[in-house]
């Protein structure tokens, strides 16, 4: 028998656990929306077709408003929500399990008041802790015993209620000075938006396909809406992307259990999408986001990680032993988490490769403009008839390695369209080669046209030998200097 004195746990690991579980503060907003969530996601398996009301956030001054229409608690749960660490629900079906969420609200707040009426029973009850009561008791260093503290400082009252009712609304009362970023609505909206189980924007074109992709590959898939002030909160997204894919990664290959599947949608632009901080795959559990983008690049990128932020989309993971962190930045580090790792490197070699064939359907294109525009003005120049002789080579060589460039390219990745346009350029490159060919059309030889005698012609082609292994890396200054050194002996010779 352990004597009554003698205590186990004390108020100091309470002080650790509201402090330092969350080092973004705005983790606890998300702490009762997930816990909504799960209310909304058990009263929808009691009752499937009820229709999901809003969780609404409310956020002014002294206080944040969380409330939801799920299924309430009732009172063996509202006596059990003051306990530290327990939790009768199930990690499998439920995205919060842990029971030590609610206590993060003591580093926010003064007050944690709670009021919820369960579904189809006529009570209302209310559980009051007293946050900054416990911890000032705490903090005078007396360290007391944590039953002592829980017990003491939290309430429990009923009254009665209409049959109908089935709520949590939950008050944070008395936020800090230290935490007035969670007063903040655009800013929490803004994190909600990335974090939350909240639908896609009615604006992303693609969003309702993949809505109903999820909803027939992920179990009990739900985004219920969402309001904070009253206006509606998305799920960012970006609009000039191609149209969504899907991927199914299985536990192994040789059974047909699912354990993530996840959507994507590809940068129609060049490169990265912007914000890089929005691009790239979130994983998900329950709809709740798990870490960020910058999570599955550090995961599942081994080389150029720079190309995750080609795409935005999510990695639902449906594996039960792949769980994620308290404070939901990154999954506990066990056998199913590398699991995981080790399957979805499928989807990053997917995305790799498509942003590679991308970039190279990119590049041909871009080769193309540039091998047409000099095709062009060479042409051009070549009919006027006033092009030095002495950069006939530079032309030539020029012509050969847009032939080449182009030649190769049309090997690898690209349009028809593209592809149409390259084989025509490659005719015009040897038409204008044909012509590179005859020495005395399209081009002005100076020595002759001024009959330069043999030291004045040893001279300048010295001149010229010096220039081209000057700029013999910078053709267009080499093109620029002959031709003003052909203006300036034209103008002094002749006058």
């Amino acid at each position: 028998m352990v004597p009554d004195q003698e205590r186990f746990a004390y108020g100091s690991i309470l002080e650790a656990l509201s402090k330092g579980l969350y080092p973004d503060k705005r983790h606890i907003i998300r702490e009762f929306v997930q816990n909504s969530f799960d209310s909304i996601y058990e009263l929808r398996r009691a009752k499937p077709k009820v229709a999901f009301a809003t969780i609404k956030i409310k956020i002014e001054a002294p206080s944040i408003f969380i409330s939801d229409q799920g299924m309430g608690m009732t009172e063996a749960q509202v006596r059990q929500y003051r306990y530290l660490g327990f939790s009768e629900k199930d990690r499998t079906r439920t995205a919060g399990f842990r029971g030590i969420g609610k206590y993060s609200s003591s580093a926010v707040a003064k007050k944690l008041i709670v009021d919820t009426s369960p579904i189809d029973v006529p009570k209302r009850f209310r559980v009051i802790i007293h946050a900054d009561e416990m911890m000032r008791e705490i903090q005078q260093g007396k360290n007391p015993a944590l039953e002592h503290l829980l017990e003491t400082y939290s309430e429990i009252s009923d009254a009665p209620a209409a049959l109908e009712d089935h709520y949590t609304f939950v008050e944070l009362h008395g936020i800090s000075e230290d935490s007035q970023l969670l007063m903040d609505k655009a800013n929490i909206r803004e994190y909600l938006s990335r974090t939350a189980p909240v639908p896609f924007d009615p604006r992303f074109q693609f969003g309702g396909a993949i809505k109903q992709k999820l909803i027939e590959n992920v179990p009990d898939f739900m985004s219920p809406p969402l309001t904070v002030n009253g206006t509606e909160v998305y799920k960012k997204y970006f609009s000039n992307c191609y149209d969504s894919e899907f991927e199914t990664i299985l536990v192994d290959d040789s059974r047909p259990t699912i354990l993530a599947f996840g959507w994507y949608c590809q940068n129609k632009g060049k490169g990265q999408l912007e914000p890089k901080d929005d691009a790239g795959l979130v994983f998900r559990v329950k709809n709740i986001a798990v870490g960020d983008g910058h999570l599955s690049r550090r995961m599942l990128w081994k080389t150029t990680p720079e190309r995750a932020a080609y795409f935005f989309g999510e990695i639902h993971v449906l594996d039960p032993e792949v769980i994620p962190s308290s404070d939901r930045v990154d999954f506990e580090d066990n056998a199913a988490r590398s699991r995981l790792v080790r399957r979805c490197q499928r989807i990053s070699s997917i995305l790799r490769s498509k942003a590679g064939k991308e970039s190279a359907i990119r590049r041909f294109d871009e080769a193309i403009e540039g091998a047409s525009d000099t095709l062009e003005k060479r042409e051009e120049e070549i009919r006027s008839g006033r092009v030095p002789l002495e950069l006939k080579d530079e032309f030539t060589f020029e012509m050969k390695k847009i032939q080449e460039d182009l030649q190769k390219r049309l090997k690898g990745p690209k349009k028809p369209v593209a592809a149409l346009r390259a084989k025509r350029l490659l005719k015009k490159t040897r038409r204008v080669l044909t012509r590179l060919q005859i020495r005395k059309i399209g081009f002005v030889d100076l020595q002759r046209e001024l009959k330069f005698d043999a030291k004045l012609r040893t001279l300048y082609e010295t001149i010229l030998e010096v220039l081209k292994e000057e700029f013999r890396n910078q053709p267009d200054r080499l093109e620029r200097v002959i031709g003003k050194l052909h203006q300036a002996i034209r103008t002094r010779l002749v006058a």
